[in-house]
């Protein structure tokens, strides 16, 4: 197992989820800068309009010919000008391109955004750097966070992620909800000496733990801390792998399934990656499982937010119901897996266990936003569909 090492030619964008929390961040996009090496950065004064950072780092860099000694110290030097809260940078020297030699510097830049007409700080901007050094020239490559993340990001680790023997950089970007903090992983690579970054990122709320494991990201948490969120909510592994040129997720584990309702949707988050084994085996529980009080949980019955334990006959309709549901998406997975077209299997599994539209009204009836909703025309959606 790997551990994490301290802590786009392409665009991407996160959809905004109806009633959900969520952060405002994320657009990101990579730059190169064009330089002009006849000017002279010594002779200019001190006066004159303030270059942007990354502009400014990629001149002197490349009127830079010699090796630098300390490349953490002098891009302390540079950076400090632009960050007001001077914080301390993190740079890491490695061999990117795996030539034997370490003349890549990778790190995350920070930078004050300033209203122009009040020269007041609005936001401080994060950008992950790459600086490489080859045949006696520097060059500067950059990925663009937006200011919405105010300068939280940070390099979570350079490990290989593709098996090609050379290593990946796994970006972190971090944004606060109103009451959750949002977590958001990128990964870019170092092709030709190019900075590509994938299409793709994971996104996780409240991450507890973050790691490297047989060349997966695994990240750990999922929950939100509004109450509106509801009790329903537990913490999950999801695990997001490199493929088809993109990072996507793979597989997601919850840690805890202690009543019906919850190894339900265990089991349709492994049969949306695929995982019909697993998701046939958390189906069964379902229907096995005896719950003796959801007093811990919350409804919503006929419109009111109401305490479990308070309408235990409710709450038995409500686990026979789940329970009824797990079989259909037992024999709707059966019903694919021996090859019939899946709207023809979504028909097949209601009429084999009696679907009853009136099921909605407790399929839906755990309290809160984070719960997936049905209506009659989702009920053999895989899952991954619902969250959107």
């Amino acid at each position: 197992m790997a551990k994490i090492c301290r802590s786009r030619d392409r665009h991407a964008h996160l959809v905004n989820f109806d009633r959900r929390e969520r952060p405002t961040l994320t657009v990101q996009s990579q730059q190169q800068v064009s330089v002009n090496p006849e000017i002279d950065v010594s002779k200019q004064s001190s006066e004159t309009m303030k270059r942007p950072l990354i502009e400014q780092l990629s001149i002197e860099l490349s009127q830079t010919h010699e090796p630098i000694p300390n490349m953490t110290e002098w891009l302390q030097s540079r950076v400090s000008t632009y960050d007001s809260k001077k914080e301390p940078l993190d740079v890491i020297k490695t061999d990117l391109d795996q030539d034997g030699v370490s003349n890549e510097w990778v790190t995350v830049l920070v930078e004050d955004s300033i209203e122009e007409q009040t020269g007041v700080i609005q936001a401080r901007r994060s950008y992950g750097v790459v600086i490489d050094y080859e045949d006696s020239q520097f060059t500067l490559q950059s990925l663009n966070f937006t200011s919405e993340n105010n300068g939280r990001a940070k390099v979570m680790t350079i490990e290989d992620l593709t098996g090609d023997s050379r290593p990946e950089i796994v970006w972190e970007s971090i944004n606060n909800g109103a009451h959750t903090t949002f977590s958001e992983y990128t990964v870019s690579s170092w092709v030709g000496r190019k900075l590509v970054t994938y299409v793709g990122t994971a996104l996780i709320a409240s991450v507890s733990k973050a790691e490297i494991r047989d060349r997966k990201i695994q990240l750990t948490g999922g929950l939100i801390g509004s109450v509106g969120a509801g009790p329903w909510q537990q913490e999950f592994t999801e695990s997001y792998a490199i493929a088809e040129d993109k990072l996507k997720r793979i597989r997601r584990d919850y840690v805890q399934s202690p009543t019906p309702y919850h190894r339900l949707i265990s089991g349709m988050w492994a049969e949306s990656h695929g995982y019909r084994e697993q998701a046939m085996s958390d189906y069964s529980k379902a229907v096995e499982i005896q719950v003796g009080s959801y007093k811990e949980f919350a409804f919503i019955f006929k419109g009111e937010w109401v305490q479990g334990g308070i309408n235990p006959d409710q709450e038995a309709v409500f686990d026979r119901t789940i329970k009824s549901f797990s079989l259909l998406r037992k024999e709707l997975l059966s019903e694919i897996a021996s090859g019939v077209d899946p709207r023809n299997a979504c028909v097949s599994a209601k009429k084999k266990v009696d679907f009853d539209k009136d099921w909605l009204t407790y399929l839906n009836a755990p309290a809160g936003y984070a719960n997936p909703h049905w209506d009659e025309g989702t009920i053999c959606t895989d899952i991954a569909l619902l969250e959107q």
